[in-house]
């Protein structure tokens, strides 16, 4: 499926229709060099909290994790749903380590009119690596839209998304390049390939969250 191309926030299902806002290629490119250039300094940072990929039946068990930005860490008491409940995201140290994560964050949220900035997470996607098909539940993921910045990719890897009663629909990306996805329905990455698929999400909530939330209910 081609997809269309979007700028600015991404309107509700009652202004433009659930089979054009699931999965959207954005008309901007970032310059991502030196974020993996830090990265590739900053690998100890892999999985130093591994919130989202330790649990064994976790859909990012294949992944490795470096969180940028959320809850402030200090919050985390060992209940993963409080800690994921409300709240007010912070910057964490790692930030110091990848500056450019903060101002690549900054540019998406100048480029969609973000009027408030949640949490950003850098993934990594070895070789032959499945995200496993899933819904993101909780506080967070109904407050926030998902924006992903493309850091390394390769021909081949897919980003999935299965919009309700329809066929799935995938996009392949490269280094640079930032989409919205919808992650209220099931979505999945794979990558068949021998390269890393690395990528950075960013969450941003803009004047039409609150109804692309409630239009997906």
């Amino acid at each position: 499926m081609v997809l269309g191309l979007a700028c600015g926030p991404i309107p509700p299902i009652s202004m433009i229709g659930a089979h054009r806002r699931s999965l959207r290629r954005m008309p901007f490119l970032f310059d991502v060099e030196a974020l993996v250039d830090e990265l590739e300094t900053a690998s100890n940072l892999w999985n130093e909290f591994d919130l989202r990929t330790n649990h064994p039946a976790s859909p990012h068990r294949e992944m490795d994790d470096i969180i940028v930005r959320y809850n402030a860490r200090e919050n985390f008491g060992g209940d993963r749903d409080a800690f994921n409940g409300p709240h007010d995201s912070v910057w964490w140290n790692n930030v110091d380590a990848l500056p450019s994560a903060r101002t690549i964050a900054f540019q998406v949220m100048t480029a969609v009119e973000g009027e408030r900035l949640g949490m950003v997470l850098i993934t990594r996607q070895p070789p032959g690596a499945t995200c496993y098909p899933h819904v993101d539940k909780g506080w967070h993921a109904g407050h926030y839209d998902k924006y992903a910045v493309q850091l390394a990719a390769a021909p081949g890897q897919m980003f999935c998304v299965q919009p309700h009663g329809q066929n799935p629909q995938m996009l392949e990306t490269k280094p640079g390049d930032c989409f919205f996805f919808d992650n209220s329905i099931p979505h999945w990455v794979t990558n068949p390939t021998n390269e890393t698929r690395m990528t950075m999400i960013v969450c941003v909530r803009t004047r039409f969250t609150e109804m692309r939330s409630q239009s997906c209910q």
